[in-house]
């Protein structure tokens, strides 16, 4: 090599790091949200971003393109005025609505499927009942890839479960399930359907309601209308809290996690996470529990060993399911502190967010902790971040989750303001962290809600941006 094409080759290694952690920020046209009641961003609808309000009366969808380019706004016309939204999702280049409206005495429940355009491709009534025998509003879930929906109703000792099938655009079934000795509507806790349709509950009896708690909770397996099962779950001692339950598709497996405690649900002295065969699963089983270690707690509060025997105030945000089955919590510190108890204020923050008195809210340091398949400890770790707000309901805090197949991304505000830096933490597999600045919002009057993002790709999101009953889409490409 001359030293010509040496001094070339040098000069094109110096730019490769320049590119490598570039970023590309689109942001889109400013958009009113002051007489929303909810929105939703559905993103990767053919080539079109849409937009969706629920302004009560009136439902607009606002299109945009690939760059957040605004195209049209569509409001489409449905049987009754005041429908009641139930859900909204993408799928390929469609959308398909759920919603009910009431005819006399009748509740209708019916969904819809548009275009990328917003133009109606099929419609489909999914239950007529009398109004009487409903007494809670449905809600709404889905399978990973989309293909099945889920619309339950908590009711009476009972649940309701109507599964449909996207692919064939039909309804599965509709009927009322109910388990021996378990109340449906007080003991609910967590529901998940695997891409096959196989619907997961998990039942959980409140020391508040019972006064015998076992400390574990039960866990129903619906394949069908006619063929369910129950499974007894309990830790070794203490109390299970914050019960996480998910669906492992790529093995085929239950996914389970959570706390527990020896005292209340805000604090913590172990953990578990673990995956299961459902077919393997018995009728009673004992939950191994990974007890937090005194040099664990004392590397997260800054104690001295053995000084704290819980730690206190973690949430379990989420879990992730690694391809071997194995899975990972993500954990947030979480407290809020009232200044003022609640009373009349007048609404002088100029937003939308509920009256709840005077609160400062604290979001700090996430603790990571994975776990094999069988539920032995992996690895942990104790990620550090300040996040403060006053009187916001936290909405600019905690983190957003971005998977990709070798990476877990943490995004969030480094602080909460105006002109702020956007940071990331990025865990392997086997828990190395770095930790990354990805972008400055300084003089760009963005308010970012990283804990309503939304993943379009295995390297972009889009996240909204909140100000003043104002909010943009801004799409961050890596």
């Amino acid at each position: 090599m001359n030293i010509h094409n040496a001094f070339i080759l040098q000069i094109l290694l110096l730019f490769l790091p320049i590119y490598a952690v570039s970023q590309k920020v689109t942001v889109s046209r400013e958009i009113s949200i002051r007489n929303n009641y909810a929105y939703d961003i559905l993103p990767n609808v053919g080539s079109n971003t849409i937009l969706y309000n629920d302004k009560g009366v009136e439902h607009e969808f606002e299109v945009y393109d690939k760059n957040l380019r605004y195209k049209t706004t569509v409001s489409p016309e449905f049987e009754k005025k005041n429908i009641q939204p139930i859900g909204i999702i993408s799928r390929d280049s469609s959308i398909y609505y759920f919603y009910s409206y009431r005819e006399d005495d009748i509740l209708v429940t019916r969904m819809v499927r548009f275009d990328s355009l917003i133009k109606v491709i099929d419609t489909s009534t999914l239950s007529v009942k009398e109004k009487k025998l409903i007494s809670s509003s449905p809600r709404f879930t889905h399978s990973e890839d989309l293909s099945k929906i889920l619309l339950f109703s908590p009711d009476d000792r009972k649940i309701n479960l109507k599964l449909i099938d996207l692919n064939t655009f039909s309804l599965v079934y509709d009927f009322n399930l109910v388990a021996e000795g378990i109340n449906l509507k007080a003991d609910f806790e967590k529901i998940a359907v695997a891409n096959d349709g196989h619907v997961l509950i998990a039942a959980r009896k409140s020391s508040f309601w019972d006064r015998n708690p076992s400390g574990g909770f039960s866990l129903i397996q619906v394949k069908n209308k006619d063929v369910s099962s129950i499974h007894q779950f309990s830790p070794e001692s203490d109390e299970i809290t914050h019960l996480k339950l998910d669906v492992d598709n790529i093995n085929h497996r239950v996914v389970l996690a959570g706390f527990t405690t020896s005292s209340d649900e805000t604090r913590a002295n172990g953990y578990f996470g673990f995956s299961i065969n459902p077919d393997s699963i018995p009728d009673e089983a004992e939950i191994l529990i990974n007890r937090f270690s005194s040099e664990f707690i004392s590397e997260i509060t800054g104690n001295k060993p053995g000084k704290l025997k819980e730690l206190q105030d973690f949430m379990i945000k989420q879990i992730v399911v690694r391809h071997d089955g194995g899975v990972v919590l993500l954990c947030e510190h979480v407290r809020e502190f009232i200044r003022r108890g609640q009373m009349n204020i007048p609404g002088q923050f100029g937003n939308n967010f509920g009256m709840r008195g005077l609160i400062d809210y604290y979001h700090e340091e996430m603790m990571i902790l994975a776990c094999f398949p069988n539920g032995q400890p992996h690895w942990q770790k104790v990620l550090f971040k300040k996040q403060f707000s006053q009187d916001d309901n936290a909405i600019y805090s905690s983190f957003f989750l971005c998977k990709t197949p070798s990476t877990i991304r943490l995004m969030y505000n480094d602080e909460i303001k105006n002109n702020n830096t956007v940071s990331e933490y990025v865990l392997d597999p086997l828990g190395n962290t770095e930790r990354k600045s990805v972008l400055s919002t300084e003089y760009q009057n963005l308010r970012l809600r990283f804990s309503q993002a939304i993943q379009t790709g295995s390297a972009s999101l889009i996240v909204p941006s909140e100000k003043n009953w104002k909010m943009n889409m801004v799409k961050i490409e890596y």
